[in-house]
């Protein structure tokens, strides 16, 4: 198995579907809670909770991965949140990713109050927000956060904003099980726990409390096609390395192992191995530019013993994936390499893996619709990214996998990739007089510029600005993709009417647009 990029299917983020049209706000769904009644009692922990619960509502403004010079239909979304610091809120990243405004509102307040997002990990799905309204800070004080997991089988209570109704909402339950999987849209793995409370969409970034402290934060629950009630919390571990990497200004992720594995149990690969019953761990397939070495048997990783399925045994017995033992080791405080006892042919030894992280990989999330792009004649050129990747449709992909493409092996390989990128043709070929007989499939990658190569998206910028000659030559990385030609002064004038008659105001993104006018 390779530790990486997960998806796991069947789990749905749960404020997408949560649009806020009178329907939802007026129309209440059975099951829905309803406010509790005037003659009730008042339990105060309960109450001190539910002070500290907020409801969002969004208006999201998303970009195009395949033409982003295009805002997309404003979409009005809804989600929940908790304080945890004075004026300062956690929330999904899925609630207010892309978002131009952002209001947050309880039962205490007479309108919503604007807010401002502070910080965003798509990785691990978590947003601090921003209030900075003196009497809503002080109606809504902070929680304290669990330090460590929840016990299986504590009783858990959620709160937050569903849909059905304007009131906050309460279920409860049990805390089912700890694990070490996919959090977030992109299956990025980290700890997450899992409940039977009952979720609903508008449910994202709300509390989960257990004795009274926060315990995690919703983020998705099982489809129902699937199972009932199974629902999912980011563990508090999770949020304060958040917290602590947004303080530091740069929002890093988990440590992974970028090397490919395989379990120890079976008898012909122990007996190959020449490894008796007391040795447990999991064979190195591959690692690219070492230090591990294929045959290697992991034993230990930072000081935690490697069963034959994988696993390591964490706090209160539980039995994780053994990718938590790199997710858990922080750079900041613990060091640049993560310690690994491994056998090589028959010894002992042990290694030192760099502590690096899942972001900044050659084919990486770009948070906010951030999507560099260039309109050069009738074709528009950006770096391949995941979010493009996800636009490409079944065509693109189609030659992504069979065209030889060189984004294919960076689809699992999330090392670190220093300044190279993908230059990718972003949409089809735009009409114009010069493409005639031509064709450009979104996703295909250039390789060259009148034989020139490049190593990323700014320097392929260079080359296309400062080319020369009568002729344009654009070459091409997959098998059957066409080498265009074109005059390279028609070429460039044609740019202008391209975008006037596709609405393109800019040529460039903001990002590059000096670089694209020789500035420094």
């Amino acid at each position: 198995m390779t530790y990486g990029r997960i998806v796991i299917p069947g789990i749905v983020a749960l404020a997408f579907a949560a649009l806020l049209s009178p329907t939802h706000a007026q129309d209440p769904k059975p099951g829905a809670t309803s406010p509790r009644p005037a003659d009730a009692p008042v339990d105060p922990d309960a109450e001190r909770l539910r002070a500290s619960v907020i409801k969002f509502k969004c208006k999201l403004e998303p970009r195009s991965a395949s033409r982003p010079w295009k805002l997309e239909p404003v979409q009005e979304v809804g989600g929940s949140g908790v304080v945890i610091a004075p004026g300062k809120v956690l929330t999904n990243a899925h609630v207010v990713h892309e978002a131009t405004e952002v209001l947050v509102e309880t039962d205490k307040t007479a309108l919503p109050i604007p807010a401002k997002v502070l910080a965003l990990d798509l990785g691990r799905d978590l947003a601090l927000v921003q209030v900075d309204d003196a009497d809503f800070n002080a109606a809504h004080p902070p929680v304290e956060v669990m330090q460590g997991l929840p016990k299986d089988g504590s009783r858990v209570t959620v709160m937050g904003f569903p849909m059905g109704g304007e009131s906050m909402s309460t279920t409860s339950g049990v805390v089912s099980r700890s694990e070490w999987a996919g959090l977030g849209r992109r299956g990025e793995p980290g700890m997450r726990v899992q409940v039977d409370a009952a979720v609903n969409f508008g449910n994202s970034g709300g509390p989960a409390f257990v004795d009274g402290k926060l315990a995690g934060l919703v983020f998705s629950g099982m489809s129902k096609a699937m199972a009932d009630n199974i629902s999912y919390l980011i563990a508090t571990e999770e949020i304060a390395r958040f917290l602590k990497e947004a303080e530091a200004g740069r929002i890093t992720g988990n440590c992974v192992l970028h090397a490919s594995t395989q379990t120890l149990e079976n008898p012909a690969l122990r007996a190959k191995l020449g490894v008796g019953s007391a040795t447990s761990g999991v064979v190195v397939i591959d690692q690219k530019d070492g230090p591990l070495q294929s045959w290697d048997i992991i034993t230990k990783v930072n000081g935690l013993a490697v069963d034959n399925k994988g696993q390591v045994t964490v706090e209160d017995g539980r039995k994780v994936d053994m990718a938590c033992a790199f997710g858990r080791f922080d750079p900041a405080k613990d060091g640049a390499a993560v310690p690994v006892e491994v056998i090589r042919d028959g010894k002992p030894m042990k290694l030192d893996l760099p502590a690096v992280g899942a972001r900044d990989g050659v084919i990486r999330a770009r948070p906010n619709g951030n999507y560099p792009y260039l309109v050069c004649g009738p074709l528009v050129f950006g770096p391949m990214h995941q979010d493009l990747l996800g636009d490409l449709g079944p065509g693109g992909m189609r030659m992504i996998y069979l065209g030889g493409s060189p984004a294919l092996p960076y689809l699992m390989d999330s090392r670190p990739a220093k300044d190279k990128e993908l230059v990718a043709v972003l949409c089809p070929m735009m009409s114009s007089p010069i493409a005639r007989g031509y064709d450009a499939m979104p996703g295909q990658t250039v390789k060259s510029v009148n034989g020139k190569t490049f190593t990323n998206f700014g320097e392929f910028v260079e080359l296309m600005r400062d080319a020369e000659g009568d002729w344009l030559v654009l070459e091409f990385n997959e098998q059957g993709a066409e080498r265009l030609v074109f005059k390279r002064q028609e070429f460039m004038d044609s740019t202008e009417s391209v975008m006037d008659s596709n609405g393109i105001r800019q040529q460039a993104s903001k990002d590059i647009r000096d670089r694209w006018n020789g500035k420094k």
